[in-house]
């Protein structure tokens, strides 16, 4: 299947359980290209999978939801900091560095996946790289979020743009 620009775009319905079912119908064969594009790296079914459910969770629940951007397109590493290093963190009750680890692994593979199949340049795709990459800070944020409180709690959020 040819994937077009418009299957990674952000719909805008006036009934959110009605936008939720067609921005997946619309975004679906780019995850159907991207399964194909993890196969083809031989990865086994269970680690294909969870980069399927992290890579997905990403932009349903968390892209579409809560970013201004209008395509997936758009995502910079920012994008990606304020997602795990933030909402993440305080969405997740049990949030842990081995997943966040998983899902950095899995972002990166989905954006490599984009990158090979030319919807992203180099420079987008080398800043998104390096934030996968940089998991020290992502463990940095998580062992800081435990330990804020007040003050230093507004100023953890505030750090990466989170609207209250």
């Amino acid at each position: 299947m040819q994937l077009r620009k418009e299957y990674f775009e952000c719909i805008d319905e006036a009934f959110p359980e009605e936008e939720e079912r067609r921005q997946w119908e619309k975004i679906q064969p780019v995850f159907d290209e991207f399964e194909k594009y993890l196969r083809s790296k031989n990865y086994n079914d269970h680690h294909i999978q969870r980069h399927l459910e992290y890579s997905s969770f990403f932009v349903m629940n968390y892209f579409f939801v809560y970013e201004d951007l209008l395509s997936v397109l758009e995502i910079d590493d920012t994008t990606i900091r304020k997602f795990l290093g933030n909402w993440y963190i305080r969405k997740n009750l049990t949030a842990n560095l081995k997943e966040m680890k998983e899902i950095l692994s899995a972002l990166f593979d989905f954006f490599e996946f984009i990158y090979n199949k030319e919807f992203m340049d180099m420079e987008q795709f080398e800043s998104i790289k390096q934030v996968c990459k940089d998991k020290g800070w992502f463990e940095y944020r998580l062992k800081t979020y435990k330990t804020a409180d007040g003050k230093d709690f507004k100023v953890w959020i505030d750090e990466y743009n989170y609207d209250w």
